[in-house]
């Protein structure tokens, strides 16, 4: 079994963020991956931006707390709404 480099997570309210991992993985394949898709809650769009930072900091704090090294926020309605 080949030991990898770490752990990257990736986070996005939907499926969109998949075309993000490919390309990572791709480039990168010595890391493990996971995909955290926030299916239950989709689509972002409609919602406040309190509630939108509220989800967006459940799954970050979720994904660093299963010892993530790095996560990549794939989720253009956060990036656009909630990191400003």
């Amino acid at each position: 079994m080949t030991q990898t480099k770490g752990k990257i997570g990736f986070f996005d309210s939907g499926l969109g963020g998949l075309t993000i991992l490919k390309a990572v993985v791709k480039e990168l394949p010595e890391y493990d991956y996971v995909y955290f898709g926030d299916n239950a809650r989709v689509p972002y769009g409609g919602k406040s931006k309190d509630l939108i930072y509220h989800y967006t900091i459940q799954a970050l704090e979720f994904l660093f707390a299963q010892n993530y090294a790095l996560v990549i926020l794939a989720c253009n309605t956060a990036s656009a709404l909630v990191l400003r």
